[in-house]
């Protein structure tokens, strides 16, 4: 058997609605499902899938609040790729997002080249926005 791809990333949530919202609303995501998983070892728990091109975000609502990571964890961040990062920064902007630090970065020696810049999602994950060279 062969790894085929990313099947999707999963971030847990303290609230699987504000996270729909965030991703769908601000971010331009596609929920593309939503139900209660009764899950084996974490009971019955609130999940949600976004999407947007290839990129599939699972949100997991767990019901111990206690296992959402308050810093960064293993999973430093995600990145996803956008095709016009100062347009996509001033739509944000406009909707109040707030970026740490508030400026992109360009950074010629990672990859072919990329320029980036950072935001948090409702249950802080670390969101990178990255438009390559």
């Amino acid at each position: 058997m062969m790894i085929q791809g990313l099947c999707h990333i999963g971030v847990y949530t303290k609230d699987l609605k504000c996270s729909i919202d965030y991703y769908t609303q601000i971010l331009g995501f596609e929920l593309k499902w939503q139900g209660i998983v009764d899950h084996p070892t974490m009971g019955m728990i609130p999940v949600a899938v976004t999407g947007l091109g290839d990129c599939t975000i699972e949100l997991v609502q767990p019901a111990d609040e206690g296992a959402i990571n308050q810093n960064a964890g293993p999973v430093q961040h995600i990145a996803l790729k956008v095709d016009n990062i100062n347009e996509f920064v001033a739509l944000l902007k406009a909707k109040n997002i707030q970026f740490y630090p508030d400026v992109i970065e360009d950074l010629p020696s990672f990859w072919d080249g990329i320029r980036h810049i950072f935001i948090y999602g409702p249950s802080n994950e670390r969101i990178e926005l990255v438009e390559e060279y």
